[in-house]
This record gives C-alpha cells, structure tokens and sequence, in this order.
C-alpha cells in the first residue's frame, strides 16, 4: 500500500466511519507525517569506551515555520529562544536543533546554519546574504562511558542537516537520545522518540522528544504513565498484570532535561503556536514524574508550518490538546525504542514480560 492510500485510509476512518472529534495516529505516527518538516540524525559512539552522543535537527525546508518555545525546567540550556516571543521582530524559524552535549552541545547549531546558509535558506539580510533562524536546546549527557570531552560539535549539526529528509523516524538511541538516561542510575536507558495523530478536521500534529529525564516514565511494574494515550496498539506491549508504586529517583542534580519540538500543519500566530508549545508542555509532565525540577531543562518547541486557514482559538485549544498528548506518546515510544547502553538498561531488559518476544 502507498503512502497516499494510507492516507486516504486514515481521512475516510476520521471523517466517515468515526465521530469528528475522533483521532488516529499519522501513516508513519512521527512528526514528518506533518507536512512541510524533516528530520536528521547524527550519531556518534566514542571510541574509548563505548558511550554515545548526538544530535536531532527538525527541518522546515520552505519558507520555514513560525516558532514558539516554553522553557519550564530549572536548569536550561537554549539558544535564540527570545527571538521567538511573540513581541520580536522574526516570525519564522528555518530548524530547530536538540543536541546532546550539555552547554557545549549549543555549538551544533552553527553547523546547522552553515548548512541552510550553502542553500540559501534564512532570514534576508542583504543581497544574497541570510542568517538562517536555528534555536536550539540541550541535555547534559558527557561523561557517561565516555570522556567529558566527547560531545556534539558544528560538525555533528552539519551532517544532521545533510542528513534530514521526510519519511520514518529513527528511534532510540540516536541523535539526541544517544547518550539520555531517564530516571537515573536506578531509571532507565533514555532515547529519542516521536508520534503523530490525523485530528478529525484534518489538522495534523506530531512531535519528536529527547528524554533524558530526572524523573521516571513508568512505575516499578513498568506501567508507563502516559500509556492510557495509546492510539490503537502502538506501543506493542504487554499490559503489565498489576499496578506499581512510584519510585524517588536518585539523578545527579543538573544532569538530566527533556527537550522536545511539537509541529502542525495549521496556520498560527507566534500567539497561538507559544499556546501550543505550553499546552504541550503538560504531556511532559503528564508522562514524566517528576519534571520541570531544579536540574531539569524541559524545553519545548512549537513549529507550525501552515498550510490551512488561520486557527481560531477554539482551534488552537484541540491542537494544543492534541500536541500534549502526541508528546506524552512520543516519550513512551522513546523510552521502548531505547537499548541498553553503558549501565544504562533498557525498559525491555528491565521488564522483557511487557515487552514482545524475538
């Protein structure tokens, strides 16, 4: 079957068979099923000792993408964030860049603008001349079976945007999620993850995330918190047989942040897209306890591509309701799609009943 028959199969169950309001997730269920956005991964293990770092760019390879981003964790790490308030001069972002690397990790984000200046891409500012718009975010993982030295560079942005197309998403650890852990040495292997969902008006939302959280994503029975999101069967598990008590966790302050990006195809404001990115900064929350603490840099994006008719505020609500639970998605598949690494176990090691069977 083709994409478009997909599709087609996807927009008939939405506005035929189902209610308006009812939701699926997206031919790919990742945040390039939104038209208009690209994704690239670098990669790269170190070879003195097996840990693994990287960098994610989300592409608007047009005419870019008007951007929002809410920062509520206590410990951030950005970079052109202010230009994207709602009262600045710049509408559009060209990329959005989530890297590891803690603060040092920033410096992907000028590959990343070399990469869109060599295509022209950026705001004008002269002839021939741009200055691609790239905000970007970090997590903290140097050091973990790796040296403290080994981290993302302008060479790791650079190849990630070589490397960005439309289509599947990779998983895991890749990108940035290479080197994340999720509730500390006593949590899990972090990782990179992504969903969608087809709204019944034909809006579509995705979102790709970066978990390397202080807090834990699922309980000591491996009940995901988050899992009562599940469109249908995406997340190929099985149903743990009883519920678990919540865990403390024991993660070296200033270490962790979940950093993610939220896109849709509708029109929005600079307004309404930081609505959006707010809103869906509760499916964080929602599926990571706790977040947003003191070490914590829990950065969201919003992009919005606009390819429909302005939102009306009612409009905005769905799409930010909908963009917090393709958030909240998105950090369970992170967390599933996640190997084992270093010390760092994987959800399916720690709970191979829940998981499906080779």
């Amino acid at each position: 079957m083709t994409t478009s028959h997909v599709w087609a199969a996807v927009l008939f169950t939405l506005c035929v068979v189902s209610p308006s309001w009812a939701q699926a997730p997206g031919p790919l269920n990742a945040i390039t099923d939104v038209p208009g956005i690209a994704v690239g991964h670098y990669t790269a293990t170190s070879p003195s000792g097996g840990g693994s770092t990287g960098t994610t760019v989300v592409l608007s390879p047009g005419s870019g993408a008007v951007g929002a981003v809410t920062q509520r964790g206590g410990a951030p790490g950005t970079r052109e964030t202010d230009l994207l308030k709602p009262e600045q001069l710049v509408e559009k972002v060209n990329a959005v860049v989530l890297s590891g690397g803690s603060a040092y990790g920033l410096a992907a984000a000028d590959g990343v603008m070399l990469c869109l200046e060599g295509k022209g891409v950026g705001f004008p500012v002269g002839p021939s001349q741009v200055v691609p718009i790239v905000p970007s975010a970090i997590l903290f993982d140097p050091g973990r079976c790796a040296p403290f030295t080994f981290r993302p560079d302008a060479s790791f942005g650079m190849a990630a945007c070589q490397a960005a197309k439309g289509g599947p998403v990779q998983q895991g650890n890749v990108g940035a999620g290479a080197g994340a852990i999720s509730g500390g040495s006593t949590g899990s292997k972090g990782g990179l993850g992504t969903a969608s969902v087809v709204m019944g008006n034909g809006i579509i939302v995705g979102a790709i995330v970066a978990v390397n959280s202080s807090g834990r994503t699922f309980d000591t029975a491996g009940n995901f918190y988050a899992g009562f999101l599940e469109l249908g069967n995406e997340f190929d598990m099985v149903a743990p047989t009883a519920a678990g008590a919540e865990v403390g966790t024991d993660s070296t302050l200033l270490q962790n942040t979940t950093i993610a990006v939220v896109a849709t195809n509708a029109t929005l404001t600079k307004a309404q897209a930081l609505k959006v990115a707010q809103m869906a900064d509760d499916g964080l929350a929602r599926a990571i306890k706790p977040s947003h603490g003191v070490g914590d840099g829990d950065t969201i994006f919003a992009m919005a591509t606009g390819t429909g008719t302005p939102a009306s505020n009612n409009t905005v609500n769905s799409i930010g309701s909908a963009a917090a639970d393709t958030l909240s998605r998105a950090i369970v598949h992170a967390i599933l799609a996640a190997k084992t690494l270093c010390n760092a176990k994987s959800y399916c090691e720690q709970f191979p009943q829940n998981c499906p069977q080779p």
